[in-house]
């Protein structure tokens, strides 16, 4: 009867901690990598002169080259993680999982690759005609988000690359922290400023003097590193966590831990009041 309670126990316990499935955008599950401003596969290089200052852990599993730390730099209380530790590498899984959830929420509603044509956008999930986004020169990409709170997700479905070009720009009402651009092969980031967590199958170029407001988690394939052109001064900030990725439980699941842990007692008492 014990081992049968504990067994039903069990399967509940897995029920709890499972999150049922949806067909709405949902923010992938980041976890540790929530924590990183920049995290690359092959490597982070940073920008030389002023440097580009991180708010954001910053690190690169499994090779864990990092280059011009200093003079760019994480600001406080983000480290730059310079050897290939657990964190890195559990940021790296998470990362992966993060890109294969955005993946599985389809591709929603199709839009030109022309981002200067498609108008304002609301929240939901795009993809895109030729599946090669690019934001022309000088040009801008409104988001806006209508909902209380601000809470609207935007996930963009990029098939192959993703390029923002020179002085254009990601602006409107949308938290930047609820944009998610997954991108199939590699994201240039050109512009003054642009706006979400970019998670790319490869590399990730932050070009000179543009800022990133958001992640740039790089190579959840093969390989991919995260670079930082030009003479610095700008910044990649504004959606890391710190501390990010340490699994909580609800209070439900707290429940029947309590209860799984409770019947494991049990059943050590007898078995040594037996002995």
């Amino acid at each position: 009867m014990l081992r049968k309670c504990i067994g039903v126990c069990s399967v509940g316990f897995a029920i709890l901690c499972v999150s049922s499935p949806t067909w709405a955008q949902v923010a992938p599950p980041l976890g540790t990598a929530a924590a990183f401003g920049a995290l690359g596969n092959s490597g982070v290089t940073g920008a030389t002169g002023l440097g580009v200052v991180v708010s954001g852990e910053v690190g690169s599993f499994p090779t864990p080259t990092i280059i011009n730390f200093p003079p760019s730099s994480t600001s406080p209380p983000f480290t730059v993680r310079r050897t290939a530790d657990a964190v890195v590498a559990q940021a790296r899984i998470d990362a992966i999982a993060s890109y294969n959830a955005l993946l599985v929420q389809g591709p929603g509603t199709v839009i030109a690759d022309n981002l200067a044509t498609v108008g304002i956008l609301l929240p939901g999930i795009y993809s895109f005609t030729l599946g090669a986004p690019d934001l022309p020169v000088g040009a801008t990409l409104t988001l806006n988000d209508p909902s209380a709170g601000n809470t609207g997700i935007f996930v963009f479905n990029v098939a192959s690359s993703l390029t923002a070009n020179v002085t254009s720009v990601v602006a409107g009402s949308a938290n930047p922290c609820n944009i998610y651009w997954r991108v199939g092969t590699s994201a240039t980031l050109n512009g003054v400023n642009f706006r979400g967590t970019v998670i790319a199958n490869a590399s990730i170029t932050l070009g000179s003097s543009s800022n990133l407001a958001g992640r740039a988690l790089a190579g959840t394939g093969a390989t991919g590193a995260v670079t930082m052109a030009g003479p610095g001064g700008n910044t990649i900030n504004g959606c890391a966590i710190a501390g990010a990725g340490v699994p909580t439980l609800s209070e439900w699941a707290m429940i029947a831990l309590s209860i799984l842990l409770a019947l494991a007692g049990a059943t050590a008492i007898r078995n040594r009041s037996s002995v």
